[in-house]
């Protein structure tokens, strides 16, 4: 089967076109049609070459390699704590390397579709390769395939094209051993402050990165669950989550959740202090949030909520220098955007304040006292209507609160620079128009969702540039962390409420944590609604809590901050009441015409 394609007749072809061709090509190259394309994350929307190059990749790996395997170690890697969003990007090149020269010597084709594929990506993709370290590792060995090692060595440091000559010796690799080896290499040396780097499995403590890495054997392999053993379903390797719902086209497997564990969820606690910050919930406040907040679908689950690392005393902190940096990184990005950024917030700010400029003029109508109005006197013994007055009053205009939760979670590790700016823009427009709000980030690693509270209600304006210590980690379960910025709403003394979701309309929240009950039992005497927190049972809970909200008054706005493909996901959760920033010059009217409606009304 040959690879070369008429570009007219591409052209025309529809995403829909593409994706059958996709498959087929995946089929003909693994040679197995039992097997199934993963397309989630390959970026094949945007580029046709990148997606007839994804087919091969997975389906030379499909047939050259062990990817049951392969996805055993992935799967005991994320468990253990490792970033599923980061192990993916990099498995991704690891897999490239080693199966492309195996592909190209039996189809011609495939060099020349991979090399359309690298460019494509290098321009379509140039923001997300600038944003992190193993992003610039991406971007080294595309330009290295490209344009040869000299110059690729004009760009990035020389890390970045070492650790990317690493993964390029994979070429003659054999072994799927071989792949996760340099794989696990590669990840601790380009995310060095990654939660591993204190805890492997959460059960231990390990030594610094730069120790030799320990081959995976055969013998870690016997060790882990067999395939008739394990419950859960291995995260996708070529995406690094979950795959989304498909809009019922085609039938999803039944995901499953990963259970961690019991030495490693005796340790949890300890684990998320020491990558999120202590706790600022006193016993009693704790209490409640485990009872009043975490029940239903979230029984057994945790609130963990923290002023971050960087308000704490502990400066020896390996993890706390990590979010220092990237405190620091996002601060460049506000800097470098600082004009569009101070016109977005000066434009929102004055449309919150004539909005509420509205509230302070005067409004009569009919009552039982006040100034007498002449023309209701008809109504004298020939009515019951005792309201013959004039009453003028003046609404306060003062009487809002807002609370601001961005999601903090792995997925959001690509654009959290943009995400910070916007919730930046939020609070500084918020504080000039003297509406009282509160930001807060949040995620979730195992039982636990940790709230992250950036700035709170009674803080002055110069807290809000605490928002540029956000970064994304781990899950999110989006309905818990809604739920407990609902129950905050509650408990503010203004009239009207108003919650501003940030998030990629993407729960997913699949590792089990230490409250499970049921651990270790068989799978037929788990109770029925202990179902993974993703995909249509994470959406359908968050638009559950959305309506609840809502139902009390609470006015909710999403602001989409993620991939096109998952827009139908926000639009189930929020309604007609979400946001979308396709360009952050235009962030401020879209999201200042929803407010000025909330205060107008």
């Amino acid at each position: 089967m040959c690879l070369r394609t008429n570009e007219r007749i591409w052209e025309k072809e529809s995403s829909g076109d593409l994706q059958n061709r996709m498959d087929n090509l995946f089929w003909a190259v693994c040679g197995d049609y039992d097997q199934s394309l993963e397309t989630e994350g390959t970026g094949f929307l945007k580029s046709k070459y990148i997606g007839l190059y994804e087919a091969v990749r997975q389906g030379a790996f499909e047939k050259y390699f062990d990817r049951k395997k392969y996805n055993r170690f992935f799967a005991n890697k994320v468990y253990g704590g490792w970033e599923a969003s980061v192990l993916g990007a990099l498995g991704r090149l690891c897999i490239d390397s080693a199966v492309w020269k195996k592909a190209a010597w039996e189809r011609k084709g495939v060099e020349d579709i991979r090399r359309r594929a690298f460019a494509d990506t290098l321009s379509l993709e140039a923001g997300r390769l600038t944003q992190t370290d193993w992003g610039a590792i991406e971007a080294c060995y595309l330009r290295w395939a490209l344009y040869g090692e000299q110059e690729a060595g004009k760009y990035g440091d020389q890390r970045m094209r070492r650790l990317a000559g690493k993964i390029r010796c994979l070429e003659e690799a054999r072994q799927t051993e071989e792949v996760c080896t340099c794989l696990a290499e590669v990840y601790l040396l380009a995310y060095p402050n990654s939660f591993a780097q204190f805890f492997k499995g959460l059960d231990m403590e390990i030594d610094r990165t730069d120790r030799p890495m320990q081959e995976y054997t055969d013998k870690d392999y016997d060790q882990e669950p067999g395939e008739e053993e394990r419950e859960e379903r291995p995260v996708n390797i070529f995406s690094g989550h979950v795959a989304p719902q498909d809009n019922g086209k085609k039938e999803e497997d039944r995901p499953v959740r990963i259970l961690l564990d019991g030495t490693s969820t005796a340790r949890m606690k300890e684990y998320v202090e020491l990558n999120y910050g202590k706790s600022c919930l006193t016993p009693k406040e704790q209490k409640y949030f485990d009872r009043q907040i975490c029940r239903g679908v979230h029984k057994d689950c945790k609130i963990h909520m923290t002023r971050g690392l960087l308000q704490e005393d502990d400066r020896g902190s390996a993890k706390r220098d990590f979010v220092k940096r990237i405190q620091e990184e996002n601060l460049k990005v506000w800097k470098k955007n600082q004009l569009v950024t101070r016109q977005n917030i000066q434009m929102l700010a004055n449309t919150l304040k004539r909005a509420l400029l509205t509230r302070t003029e005067k409004e009569v109508c009919s009552s039982e006292y006040g100034e007498l109005a002449v023309s209701k006197l008809w109504n004298l013994g020939r009515t019951e209507n005792k309201k013959l007055f004039w009453k003028e009053f003046i609404r306060d205009n003062r009487d809002f609160a807002v609370e601001i939760l961005i999601d903090a979670s792995g997925s959001q590790q690509e654009r959290q620079s943009l995400v910070a700016l916007q919730g930046y823009i939020l609070s500084e427009a918020l504080s000039i128009a003297g509406i009282p709000h509160q930001v807060m980030g949040f995620c979730t690693f195992g039982a636990y969702t940790i709230l992250h509270k950036y700035r709170d209600y009674q803080e002055e304006r110069e807290k809000n540039q605490r928002i540029f210590q956000f970064y994304g980690s781990a899950n999110n379960r989006d309905g818990l962390a809604i739920r407990a910025a609902g129950d905050s709403l509650d408990g503010r003394k203004e009239e009207n409420k108003i919650l501003i979701v940030l998030s990629d309309g993407r729960p997913n929240d699949i590792i089990a944590g230490s409250q499970n009950p049921v651990y270790g039992k068989k799978k037929a005497e788990e109770p029925p609604e202990k179902k993974p927190y993703c995909l249509e049972f994470g959406v359908k809970d968050t638009a559950g809590e959305v309506r609840r909200l809502r139902n009390r008054r609470i006015s909710v706005l999403g602001v989409f901050a993620g991939e096109e493909e998952d827009l139908q996901a926000e639009k189930k959760i929020f309604g007609k009441d979400f946001a979308y920033i396709r360009d952050l010059s235009n962030f401020a009217n879209v999201v200042g015409r929803y407010l000025k409606k909330q205060i107008e009304d």
